[in-house]
């Protein structure tokens, strides 16, 4: 059982680790991760402790924590997310072209956005953003609008051959 404990107790530390670095899972589960990890905890308290006073001692501020963290990731997606129209990737870099999605419905200018991605293209660094005044079908769509130099980090791009130039 000590060691059930012990991967329970890592993987509670990635999660947190992950979450408050600069990294973002690709497919923003932030929602569903927590509340699995939530109840896999509270499942492994209810095992691994055999007194009553200690499942309620431990399980209660869990649970009273846990509430608190899934009911402000509800209300984050809630007051928005950003929605991808179209996307180009070229080697381990990652160019978006999203807006903000608000519950009463799309919000701000478009944007371009560059992300970096790790580990198997399940987490992205973001490096840049840039508004622009392009659609997406405007952009990298046979000779026209090909070019596109992000002025952060100098990066430019080639969106019709799908190469990084710089």
């Amino acid at each position: 059982m000590n060691i059930i404990g012990l991967i329970l107790i890592a993987i509670i530390a990635i999660e947190f680790g992950i979450y408050y670095s600069d990294f973002n899972l690709v497919n923003d589960r932030t929602l569903e991760i927590g509340m699995i990890t939530l109840i896999a905890t509270l499942i492994f308290i209810y095992i691994y402790f055999n007194k009553w006073s200690y499942r309620i001692l431990i399980g209660l501020p869990t649970l009273i924590f846990g509430i608190i963290f899934l009911g402000l990731e509800t209300i984050g997606i809630m007051a928005g997310s950003e929605k991808i129209s179209w996307n180009w990737k070229i080697g381990e870099y990652e160019i978006i072209y999203a807006n903000m999605e608000y519950y009463a419905g799309p919000g701000g200018k478009t944007y371009l956005k560059l992300r970096e991605k790790y580990f198997f293209d399940q987490f992205y660094k973001t490096l840049d953003k840039q508004k622009t005044e392009n659609t997406f079908l405007e952009l990298g769509i046979g000779k026209k609008n090909c070019d596109l130099k992000f002025e952060k980090t100098g990066m430019e791009f080639d969106l019709c051959e799908k190469k990084q130039l710089k």
